[in-house]
This record gives C-alpha cells, structure tokens and sequence, in this order.
C-alpha cells in the first residue's frame, strides 16, 4: 500500500499535466463549438432578415398586377348599359398579361426555406391564407379564360350568338361567365386589402 501511494505521488505531477491538458482542450474545443454557433445564429438571422425584405415587394408586385383587372369594372358597366339599351355587343374578356397566374409561387418557395419559423405565427396564419386565397383567384381565373377562350373569343365576329333569340339577355352560360369575373374582380379586391395589412407587419421585423 505503502508502495502504491508512493508511485502515486511520483506520478502525480504529470497526471496532473495531462488532466490540465485536457481540461484546456476542452474549453477550447467548446469555446470553438459556441463561436460557430454564434457565427451561424448570426448569419442564419441576417438570412432570414433578407428573405423577410424580398417579400415585401410581392406585394407590390400584386397591386401592379391587379390594375389590369381593375380596368376591366368601367367597360363592364358600359357593356351592362349597352344590353339596358337593347344592344347586342361584344363580351368584355379579361386577360391576363405575361402569365395566367398571380405571383404566388414565391410563398412555396419561402416556406421551404425555413424562413416561416422566423414569422409570429399568428403573421404566418395570416401569409397562408393570403397565399391561398391568391391561389383560389389564380384558379378561377384559368377556368374563367378557358371558358372564354372556347366559347367567347371564336364568336366575336357575331356576338349575337350570346344572347336569346327575342329577350337579347344573354344566355345563362356567358351571363355565368360574366359573373365569374365579377367574383375575380371582388375577390382580388378582398386580397389587395389584406396585402395592404400584411405588407407594413413584415416590415416590422427588419
């Protein structure tokens, strides 16, 4: 025993080197782990903030594109005056220009960034179902220009074909069509209001 204890205290000196080394080695290898981390928190936040900011001109993006639409109330309401009268003409048609959907695409593409748990969720709630609805418009129009394209714009040389022979109302198909656009219309208003809410709450958070 007596033996035992003397080795150990012989040895003691470079025990405790080696545990000093290793307790250095430790606080080094976390202090690096924690400055990485911090490093990536850091450029994980500045990413975010950057993604943030390029989302706000979307919603810039959907008020130019809705003048267009817009447009469209003033030659509906001549074309309604125009039947009042007794009139035969032409249905109005909207089209879209450049692309048959609104910009919504980007919100996909955020999502699976990551970006969105960066969001209060009651914001992220409310961007969803912005997206959504800007998602529903897009598809009734793609079944509104169909329609159109199949059975309005072939006709155009004789627009009589869309009206009863007699009453001059239209028929119950092109009156529908009429009013699909109508909901487009009101719809698209609906949604430029919630960008107008949303737009200056992602801004906040920059």
């Amino acid at each position: 025993m007596a033996k035992l204890r003397e080795r150990f205290e012989k040895q003691w000196p470079l025990i405790g080197k080696h545990l000093f080394e290793i307790v250095i080695i430790f606080i080094g290898v976390t202090a690096a782990f924690a400055l990485e981390g911090a490093r990536q928190d850091r450029e994980e936040q500045r990413y975010r903030a950057t993604m943030i900011a390029a989302m706000i001109p979307l919603f810039d993006d959907f008020t130019r594109h809705n003048r267009d639409l817009y447009a469209m109330e003033p030659k509906l309401a001549a074309f309604e005056r125009a039947v009042a009268a007794g009139e035969t003409p032409m249905i109005p048609v909207f089209r879209e220009r450049g692309s048959e959907r609104a910009p919504v695409r980007s919100w996909d593409g955020i999502v699976s960034t990551g970006i969105s748990r960066a969001l209060p969720p009651k914001l992220y709630m409310d961007l969803s179902l912005f997206f959504t609805r800007q998602e529903s418009l897009s598809e009734r129009y793609v079944r509104y220009i169909s329609f159109a394209e199949a059975e309005i714009e072939p006709l155009r040389s004789d627009p009589r074909h869309f009206y009863e022979a007699g009453t001059r109302r239209l028929k119950p198909a092109y009156a529908a069509s009429i009013d699909q656009l109508r909901g487009i219309i009101a719809g698209t208003r609906l949604t430029e209001q919630q960008a107008r809410e949303l737009k200056p709450q992602l801004g906040a958070l920059n």
